[in-house]
């Protein structure tokens, strides 16, 4: 397996310390969540042109892949104007992806409020999506996030689309555990077979019945189960590093978080 962080860690940093980051701590990828001051990358000035072209070979040259581009795209939404919107912004990333030989786009599952039918809505969006990922030779992977850390309820969406092609999940070992109560046997046992990505995190919960953020390996996630559990359904891809700083700027700084997560994982794998 191999490992990513997303630029959430690091919303201040440019792409050479990005870079140097993930070289000097023997990560294999970059996963973009936002960068500088812009959160999603479609719109950023330095992803466009000459700036986009630069930054690809800046990549490509440290012997570095970009693992993912993760969107804030939605699978369900309320409106048929708003499902429009999304699925747009998805053909955005998809064209994105080209520039670094990237193969994934990362998904939300999104609210499924004032739905009468969430998962015959979301198998509409993503039978659409699944032609956009096609197409563009990439997958789009639907984060188990929102009103979708139910891992059960997330594949049953899949099954009603007919299991398409370019549609995986992204498996946040976080969500179904805190928000849904899931053991790791059961949100492996329902994520096998379409696991595209995987993304890390760790927290304590405080007395005010929410939680947060912590390093890897120093919170309650039942890390190693967890661990053992992906392994289990014979999972060999993305370990991506989730540091939400752009969010929770109180937490640790990347210079902390970033090698504590590679040390952590190659002490993990081995």
């Amino acid at each position: 397996m191999k490992t990513s962080f997303t630029t959430l860690a690091c919303p201040d940093w440019t792409i050479d310390r990005v870079i140097d980051a993930a070289v000097e701590n023997k990560y294999d990828a970059i996963d973009f969540r936002g960068y500088l001051d812009v959160v999603e990358v479609i719109d950023s000035p330095h992803f466009q042109g000459e700036s986009l072209r630069e930054m690809a070979a800046r990549v490509k040259d440290a012997g570095l892949e970009v693992s993912c581009l993760s969107s804030s795209a939605n699978m369900t939404t309320p409106t048929a104007a708003d499902r429009a919107g999304q699925l747009d912004k998805m053909r955005r990333y998809a064209e994105l992806c080209k520039a670094f030989d990237c193969h994934q786009v990362r998904i939300f599952g999104g609210t499924i409020k004032d739905i009468a039918d969430p998962v015959a809505a979301a198998a509409e969006t993503l039978v659409k999506a699944s032609e956009i990922a096609r197409e563009a030779g990439i997958m789009f992977g639907v984060e188990t996030h929102d009103a979708w850390t139910n891992t059960e309820m997330l594949r049953s969406a899949l099954s009603a689309a007919g299991d398409p092609e370019g549609i995986g999940l992204v498996w946040d070992l976080q969500h179904p555990w805190y928000f849904s109560g899931e053991a790791p046997e059961v949100s492996a046992r329902n994520l096998a077979g379409k696991i595209c990505n995987t993304h890390w995190k760790d927290l304590v919960r405080t007395p005010d019945g929410n939680y947060r953020l912590c390093l890897v390996g120093e919170g309650e996630l039942p890390i190693a189960k967890l661990y053992a559990a992906l392994k289990s359904t014979g999972y060999n891809g993305w370990l991506t590093f989730e540091w939400e700083k752009r969010w929770h700027p109180e937490i640790e700084e990347p210079e902390i978080s970033i090698p504590a997560f590679a040390n952590f994982i190659n002490q993990l794998k081995s």
